[in-house]
């Protein structure tokens, strides 16, 4: 039975790493396990042990893919990033034409299109356009913009998240909360404020 598990498990563990480009310590970067955990289950292990139910839930938390499920296409939600720069449409639309004069003339804000739900719960969702003020000074219970260590080595994530000091928060109403980030301004930091948000008409 300990030898179906794991099989289960490693089959899983192979699934992910093959749709995500993954590595087996970068997973275990993301969950937030010590690398160890995962090379020696994977690589090590003769004595046939399996992972615990914690340390799977973890790894299903850190990249969407539910436990033992290898038969979904490709993923991408783990590498896929939480906004992108608001690019105006060329089209004459006012309101996108008033958005980009303010950022032109704003040395401090940018705009970003929200890529993700992390903060639906308290009115800023998905594809929504904020606008980041990296001069303002977050209090508690701010949206805020940060940068965190990416799950690969050497790369930051943009992220949205709710500050609570010294935390940084997930707020979807779509989706299970997440880890909270620890803000130690070295690795990860807030780099701006959420001041607006703006829905626009779809183009399409």
């Amino acid at each position: 039975m300990m030898t179906e598990l794991r099989d289960k498990q490693l089959a899983w563990l192979n699934h992910i790493t093959e749709a995500t480009g993954l590595t087996i310590t970068e997973i275990a970067r993301a969950a937030g396990l010590h690398p160890s955990t995962l090379t020696r289950f994977r690589y090590a292990d003769k004595s046939g042990h399996s992972l615990t139910s914690s340390t799977v839930h973890k790894i299903e938390m850190a990249t969407r893919v539910a436990a033992y499920d290898t038969g979904r296409p490709k993923i991408s939600a783990l590498l896929q990033p939480e906004a992108s720069p608001f690019l105006p449409s060329d089209d004459g639309n006012p309101l996108e034409l008033a958005l980009r004069t303010i950022a032109g003339r704003s040395q401090s804000v940018t705009l970003w299109k929200l890529e993700t739900d992390s903060l639906s719960a308290i009115g800023y969702p998905r594809n929504m356009i904020v606008a980041v003020d990296a001069d303002a000074t977050p209090r508690n219970g701010d949206a805020v913009c940060a940068q965190r260590p990416g799950f690969r080595r050497q790369t930051q994530d943009l992220i949205f998240r709710v500050y609570r000091a010294p935390y940084l928060l997930s707020a979807s109403d779509r989706t299970a909360p997440e880890a909270p980030e620890i803000i130690d301004n070295e690795t990860t930091l807030i780099i701006g404020v959420i001041v607006g948000g703006f829905t626009l008409r779809d183009r399409n």
